[in-house]
């Protein structure tokens, strides 16, 4: 088939990072992060790859979740924090989903608003991130309210690192002491407070469920990771080149002309642009692969093109392969270079991207 743009997804990388995930927690059940369309990979894909490694599925959106179910009927599925109504509620109860309940208003919804089929619900306590999540008092509040009744099947005790990447281990111990306390305070519930930086850099915090996210995409956020539990990339984002001109000495490329060429310079026009995902704000300089080797971004990204300087690889033709990110060139550093991060680069892929999936 002709490629143009497209990306090419390892079910071989995926299986590989969730068996990382499973060295590093042997003991705790996996909660494979998938929302985002598995942050741009395909959920569906996602799930299936690891229909028989994970032990639970999470997605942020209602929408996200009714799509999962209906290409995985028996997989358990977590409806992430999200507003809550009697009418999503029915929909979470017939779809058997379970959810996660932020704020003890929703959980006083929840406890009076009776389900055919009982639901089971992850509280969640704000430890730091202050985004969602309850205080202690509310907390202990909704667990009490929801205990008792008989449409909850059964309560886990969750809660959110936000620093769990850092060297300083201190904060995010604090964070996880006040859950842990909390949870025991109230009985034996099962406990999930890991991400991907957590598992692999907070083993004390793995408890019950781990919550693997960016890692099972390949990027190690913590950067900590040791060479025999690496990381394989699962996207590999390439196009082609279609064009190739020769610049002069101080001639410009580009909308606005904002690089300028400091010597006579070949400069590569590749199919890829802003509209396949491509960050604009990419600067002059962020790295790309051609044919396996290094070249720089050479102007600025426009909606369907970028143009690179190959100056230094003089066997540059049309046609030839370029990787924007993956195997050899994390996203992680192209992230670097363009003030962002892969978590935002994977997630804006467009669909007029093909996808190839192994």
């Amino acid at each position: 088939m002709h490629r143009t743009t497209w990306i090419e997804l390892s079910s071989e990388a995926l299986r590989h990072n969730v068996s990382v995930v499973r060295q590093l927690a042997p003991k705790a059940a996996i909660l494979a992060m998938v929302k985002a369309n598995g942050y741009g990979h395909g959920a569906n894909w996602v799930a299936e790859q690891l229909n028989s490694q994970a032990n639970g599925f999470a997605v942020a959106r209602l929408c996200e979740a009714m799509r999962l179910r209906d290409s995985n009927p028996q997989a358990r599925i977590l409806l992430l924090g999200t507003l809550l109504d009697r009418e999503v509620l029915q929909k979470c109860a017939q779809s058997q989903l379970d959810i996660v309940i932020h704020d003890l208003a929703s959980a006083k919804l929840l406890a009076n608003t009776p389900l055919a089929t009982p639901i089971t619900v992850w509280l969640k306590l704000n430890i730091g991130m202050n985004r969602l999540g309850m205080s202690a008092g509310e907390f202990c509040d909704a667990h009490h309210l929801l205990n008792s009744k008989s449409h909850i099947a059964g309560i886990q005790h969750m809660s959110h690192f936000s620093d769990a990447e850092e060297v300083d281990a201190s904060l995010t111990q604090q964070q996880a002491k006040k859950l842990a306390e909390l949870s025991a305070s109230l009985g034996q519930h099962p406990i999930s407070m890991a991400n991907s930086a957590a598992i692999i850099a907070h083993p004390t915090t793995h408890c019950d469920w781990v919550r693997p996210g960016i890692m099972l995409y390949g990027d190690d956020p913590t950067q900590r990771l040791p060479a025999e539990l690496a990381l394989k990339p699962v996207m590999r984002f390439k196009a082609k080149i279609i064009a190739m001109r020769d610049v002069a000495n101080g001639d410009g490329v580009g909308y606005n002309r904002r690089w300028k060429a400091a010597m006579p310079s070949r400069i590569a026009t590749v199919a890829a642009g802003y509209a396949d995902g491509y960050p604009r704000h990419a600067p002059d300089g962020t790295p790309v692969l051609v044919n396996d080797q290094r070249a720089s971004l050479a102007g600025r990204v426009s909606m369907d093109l970028l143009t690179i300087d190959v100056s230094h690889l003089p066997q540059t033709a049309v046609g030839d392969e370029v990787t924007l990110w993956g195997e050899g060139l994390t996203a992680a550093e192209v992230g670097s270079h363009c003030g962002t991060i892969s978590y935002e680069l994977f997630t804006r892929i467009t669909t007029r991207v093909n996808r190839y999936y192994s």
